[in-house]
Parts: structure tokens; sequence; C-alpha cells
């Protein structure tokens, strides 16, 4: 949401505020938070394949140096 202002909270006050729910509410907070665990994993473990992929070819010698890059797009290559 555009606007949207972010206040700092302690982790207790949040956890007794949590505590005042009612029960239906928490129900909503948790499957939300459920929600957001599930994408934040998933985009984690995407990160975490994308990192170990340049690093195997890194290793194997498949890269290219900036240098070489730049070479190459100024036709020098």
């Amino acid at each position: 949401m555009a606007g949207d202002i972010k206040v700092p909270v302690p982790f207790e006050t949040l956890l007794g505020s949590i505590a005042e729910l009612s029960l239906e509410d928490k129900v909503l907070l948790r499957e939300s938070l459920d929600e957001q665990i599930e994408v934040e994993a998933e985009e984690s473990a995407e990160t975490g394949i994308e990192v170990r992929e340049a690093r195997d070819a890194y290793e194997r010698g498949d890269y290219v140096s900036v240098e070489d890059y730049l070479t190459r797009r100024q036709g020098g290559g």
C-alpha cells in the first residue's frame, strides 16, 4: 500500500497485543503469517539455489569478467 507508515513495535508489546486478540483474529493473523512465511521461504530457497549455481559456474570458469563484458559490448571482442 502506498503511503504506509511503519512504526517499530517492541516484540514483547506485539506479543501482548496478540494475546488480547479474539480467537478468530488470532486465526486470521496465523493464516496471514503462514502465507508470508511461505513466500519468504520460497524466495530464500530460490536465492540460495541461484547463489550455488553462480558459485559452481565461477569454479568451472564459466563467467565473463567485467572488463571482458565491457570490451565485448563496445564491439572490441
